[in-house]
Parts: C-alpha cells; sequence; structure tokens
C-alpha cells in the first residue's frame, strides 16, 4: 500500500478521534444534536434502519461506528433479552459513554469493542446483521470497512448503512455551508458513493431515501 496512503489514512483516523473523543465526553449535547442532523426525525430513521435489518429474537448484531448507543435501544427491542449486540468504535470516549447507557438501562447483552472499522477485530464472523448509523461516511478506509462487514455476516445476513447526503433539490445552495460544518464537526465525506459499493460487494442493493433525500437506508443480503 503506497506511504502516501497510510499516511493520509493516518491523518484521517487522528481527526476521527479527536472529533468523536469531543462528542464522547458531552454525550447529553450529541444527543441533542441529533434532532438537528436527521431535520427532527432521529427515532423514526434510526428505528427504521434497525428494521430492515429484520432481526429475530436471540439474534447476534453488530453495531459498527456505535457511538454512545443511539440505537441500542431500538436493536435490543429487536433481539430480546436472549440476543447478543456487539458495539464497535474507534472512539474510547465514546465507547465510555456507550458503557454508561448500558449500565443505567440494564442492559447485561451488550459487548463493547474499540478499534479501527477498516479492520473490524471482532471475534464471531456469523453475525445475523450489521449496522451502521453515520458511520461509513466517517471512516478513511471505508471501502475496506465495507468488505469487513460483508466478511463478519453469516449467510443470509444482512448489512443496513444510514447515511446522509447533500441536498440534492432547489435547497442544494445550502450544500457548501453543512459539507463545511459536518466535515469539520462529524467528519463526514459526502463523496462516498456507499450503496454503489454495497451493490458491487453483495450484488444487490435496496435504498430508500429519507428527509428530502438527504438520509438514505441501503440494505444488502449476504
Amino acid at each position: 500500500m503506497p506511504a502516501n496512503f497510510e499516511s493520509l489514512k493516518t491523518s484521517s483516523l487522528q481527526k476521527v478521534k479527536t472529533v468523536y473523543s469531543f462528542w464522547g465526553r458531552r454525550a447529553w449535547l450529541y444527543a441533542a444534536q441529533d434532532y438537528f442532523t436527521f431535520l427532527g426525525r432521529p427515532k423514526f430513521i434510526r428505528r427504521r434502519a434497525v428494521e430492515r435489518l429484520e432481526l429475530a429474537k436471540g439474534a447476534k448484531v453488530l453495531e459498527v461506528a456505535c457511538g454512545t448507543g443511539r440505537n441500542f435501544s431500538f436493536l435490543i427491542d429487536s433481539i430480546g433479552s436472549g440476543g447478543t449486540l456487539v458495539g464497535f468504535d474507534y472512539s474510547r470516549e465514546m465507547l465510555a459513554a456507550a458503557e454508561e447507557l448500558c449500565k443505567k438501562s440494564d442492559w447485561q447483552n451488550v459487548k463493547l469493542i474499540q478499534g479501527d472499522a477498516a479492520e473490524l477485530g471482532v471475534p464471531e464472523d456469523n453475525f445475523d446483521g450489521v449496522l451502521s448509523v453515520l458511520g461509513i461516511s466517517a471512516i478513511p478506509d471505508w471501502e475496506k470497512a465495507l468488505e469487513r462487514c460483508r466478511e463478519v455476516l453469516r449467510p443470509g445476513g444482512r448489512l443496513v448503512v444510514c447515511d446522509a447526503r447533500p441536498f440534492p433539490n432547489a435547497l442544494r445552495f445550502f450544500n457548501p455551508l453543512i459539507k463545511l460544518i459536518y466535515r469539520r464537526f462529524a467528519a463526514w465525506d459526502p463523496e462516498k458513493d456507499i450503496p454503489r459499493k454495497m451493490k458491487e460487494l453483495f450484488g444487490n442493493v435496496e435504498v430508500e431515501e429519507f428527509n428530502l433525500g438527504t438520509f438514505f437506508v441501503a440494505v444488502a443480503e449476504k
């Protein structure tokens, strides 16, 4: 792998670490900004992403870039107390906030792992579902991360990615400002064509759009 790519990746990972360390130490603020980011529909869109996993009770699910655990309640509702939820994130501060949430909610079936999603060092490789919400667009080596997501799924398992896009319509004059804000405060890279890569890897993808096309839920089955 070229040295300049490794240097760029290291720099990008440092940016991700800095940005999400900030949010992890301020989980209450991160929760508050959810309403702005999702245009007032965070619960609806997050729940819809989890629904598209089609998880049964007792299932084993992995969330990549789980953050502070904003999707955990929906995932736990789906898999029940007999299922297993593995939360994976690069930021130790975000995982610390997620751990506090698990303790407060008395969730006994959640495991938290810190690491780079491009490596995705998890002990299991037969997950029923893998979820990532607003995570893939911030991961420097995102294509490798999607490849690893596919590898750890069981045959028939689903990958669901919920992420954001710039405005595609008459409101696109807001895009320069939106890109500036979210690149700085969320390490967002809107140039990544996530559904295209998912289709390339899985041979199939379904995409639902929300909020005037600025959010999508992409589903692929292994």
